[in-house]
């Protein structure tokens, strides 16, 4: 099988930022999340573009999950404005939002859910993108996919390689404030991205070395970070390991925790990274008999035994999330047990027709993903 492997620009470190001022921008539209934009936060942008003498416009955005809705609106506002490049500050549901008002921006006809690999948006016709990631998880600063919610809020998976980011800026002052509970939802996404990317039937070389490198970062650094939260060299690590996993997920895919966790996140009031801390021990147990060999490559960055162990993965994903106060089942989560009763046929619909299932090492039936949603609820091994 042919692979590819797309990526942005990257700059890190301390002031990466100041990049903006390099980019020769002439109007700048500044999506934002608008905790951030209410804090003053995104002056840091508006003062390295005005440097440049760019004109700048900024738009506030929720930061949850973008309805379609939504994003037409954005991308309304955006197109009114006119900008030659897009630069978005936030965590993925503002990164995802950017995106999909770009689209809107250059497509303004096109029906965001026909969306596919193959159709081509010429996105650069009209403006450039910039990420500029204020938590440490989702990955979208790498990727080239956008998640959005229909008007029932079921998930669409918005894909194209036209998608990624020019340019991917990683300052890690933005992510030094997270508070514990942001900072150990947003690992639990990135470490998601970074461990189905490895089980995924469409890894390769390039995603598998990002993954395990991530892995590993979050294996030493996330006991370090929770001991010590200040520590700002432990920030930038994991701030660089998350843009890592999202590269491997991009470029590989992601698996069948992921499929689930969208497909919850209509029907409770967690996040995706929460959501994703609790399923990914289950899922991964479920995957063993598939994902043994790949596993095993984890044995040194992640978890001994993890091809040799059904559970060892599990219990080491648990280990890391344990000093967090990370739930361990979804009942300890706060999910609703009717959730998993009259609505769990559509819970498990929205997950079977997700692409993260396709590329699970192990594709679940209907019977086995209603299973491994009882699981999570009530706790214990996945032994089918």
């Amino acid at each position: 099988m042919t692979a590819y492997f797309v990526a942005p620009r990257v700059a890190s470190g301390p002031g990466a930022i100041e990049q903006l001022s390099a980019l020769g921008a002439h109007r700048a539209a500044l999506v934002v999340d608008a905790g951030i934009a209410a804090d003053g936060r995104d002056r840091r942008l508006s003062e390295e573009l005005a440097k440049a003498e760019a004109v700048t416009e900024t738009f506030a955005v929720s930061g949850r999950t973008p309805t379609v809705a939504e994003v037409d609106a954005l991308g309304r506002k955006v197109a009114a404005f006119g900008p030659d490049w897009i630069i978005a500050l936030g965590g993925g549901g503002t990164i995802d939002a950017a995106k999909a008002a770009w689209i809107r921006y250059a497509q303004r006809e096109l029906e965001l859910e026909s969306i596919t690999p193959l159709v081509e948006l010429r996105l650069r016709s009209v403006a450039s993108f910039v990420a500029v990631p204020t938590t440490s998880g989702s990955g979208s600063d790498a990727a080239w996919t956008a998640i959005l919610r229909s008007s029932d809020g079921a998930p669409i998976e918005v894909a194209s390689r036209e998608l990624v980011p020019d340019w991917s800026l990683l300052d890690p002052s933005f992510p030094a404030t997270m508070p514990p509970l942001v900072t150990v939802d947003t690992a639990a996404e990135a470490v998601g991205n970074a461990l189905e990317a490895v089980g995924s039937e469409w890894s390769n070389p390039w995603s598998d070395a990002l993954a395990r490198d991530a892995l590993a970062t979050f294996a030493i650094t996330l006991p370090t970070l929770h001991k010590h939260p200040e520590d700002l060299a432990a920030r930038e690590a994991i701030h660089h390991a998350a843009t890592m996993a999202g590269l491997a997920a991009s470029n590989a895919q992601r698996g069948a925790a992921h499929a689930l966790a969208l497909a919850l996140g209509p029907e409770v009031a967690l996040s995706h990274g929460r959501l994703l801390g609790v399923l990914l021990p289950y899922v991964a147990e479920f995957n063993y008999p598939s994902a043994r060999e790949k596993y095993e490559t984890l044995s040194r960055v992640l978890a001994p035994g993890a091809g040799r162990d059904r559970s060892a993965i599990a219990e080491k994903l648990r280990a890391l999330w344990l000093p967090w106060g990370m739930p361990t089942t979804l009942a300890e989560a706060g999910v609703p047990g009717d959730v998993l009763g009259p609505r769990r046929a559509t819970v498990v619909a929205r997950a079977r027709a997700s692409t993260a299932t396709a590329g699970n090492p192990r594709v679940p039936s209907a019977a086995e993903y209603e299973r491994l949603l009882a699981r999570a609820y009530e706790g214990g091994s996945v032994t089918f």
